[in-house]
């Protein structure tokens, strides 16, 4: 099993076509799971603000529902999130005898990790979820904190490098790794107009996936929830001095780790297979001198 949301980032049949085909032809079946977008929408806009974005999350949903053609200021929202023509984009190319659709059910904490035993033909209760702090949802007053930041950041012209190394794997990296939100956290919460509307299409998108003859695991009709109530209006957000403390030391290390100027260390899935030939070739050569 190979998994990653960026498979459904493939913007063209033919990008579709190369990984099926790089990963064994008619061998390959693809699965997707799909979430309400009620839920997804609060989690998206926070992932894009840590990416950079300066936007709030009210406009957000603005141009995401409501200005068409939504492409601004996140395309890849939509690319990811039409789950019908994600869906559709699969079975094109793979055939719909080998797509598999999951609708996930959050309150079944385990619903998800049991069918994947089911469909790899693995022991009950093989897999577990692995605790990964560095992977949670930023609250709302983290988000609000760091959109701030974003809009003095690129207010001020300063380099995308500097955001990269400083912020998004400094500040905030650090930040999430050590700080967990607690009750009194406030949640992002989402306007009942817009978790209406997300409501609506995802109720046109679980019609149309029942027309593509894909397998479909779970139940389409929780693609369309909304919640029953809007959340009430709580207190204003406020970050916690603890995590302000946190995000500023996480920049703080970064600056310290790598300093301005000098050139980061990469990993090895960062660097050029061409540019890996030559270190290694180097490096043969000086131990073949040494001997």
């Amino acid at each position: 099993m190979i998994s990653s949301e960026f498979f459904a980032d493939a913007p063209d049949d033919g990008t579709i076509t190369r990984i099926v085909e790089q990963l064994g032809g008619d061998r390959v079946h693809a699965l997707v799971t799909l979430r309400p977008l009620a839920r997804i929408m609060p989690s998206q806009w926070q992932q894009y603000v840590q990416n950079g974005l300066r936007m709030g999350y009210e406009d957000w949903l603005e141009h995401m529902l409501r200005k068409p053609p939504y492409e601004k200021p996140n395309p890849s929202f939509w690319q990811r999130h039409r789950h019908d023509r994600l869906a559709e984009r699969w079975a094109r190319i793979a055939g719909p005898e080998r797509v598999t659709v999951v609708v996930v059910d959050d309150r079944d904490r385990g619903g998800l990790m049991r069918t994947f035993e089911t469909l790899l033909g693995l022991p009950v209760n093989f897999l577990h979820p692995a605790a990964d702090t560095a992977n949670r949802s930023l609250t709302l007053a983290e988000t609000e904190m760091l959109r701030n930041l974003n809009v003095e950041f690129r207010g001020n012209g300063l380099p995308e490098e500097l955001y990269s190394r400083r912020v998004r794997n400094g500040a905030v990296l650090h930040m999430k790794n050590t700080c967990s939100p607690t009750p009194r956290d406030v949640k992002i919460p989402t306007p009942r107009w817009a978790a209406r509307a997300a409501g609506e299409s995802g109720a046109e998108m679980a019609e149309r996936i029942g027309t593509l003859a894909v397998r479909v695991i779970g139940d389409p009709a929780l693609l369309s929830a909304v919640p029953e109530l809007p959340l009430p209006a709580g207190p204003e957000p406020r970050i916690s001095p603890e995590a302000a403390a946190r995000a500023l030391y996480g920049a703080l290390a970064a600056a310290a780790s790598t300093p301005l100027g000098a050139t980061p260390a990469r990993t090895v899935h960062q660097t050029s297979s061409k540019e890996l030939v030559r270190v290694l070739g180097h490096r043969f050569l000086k131990r073949l001198g040494r001997r």
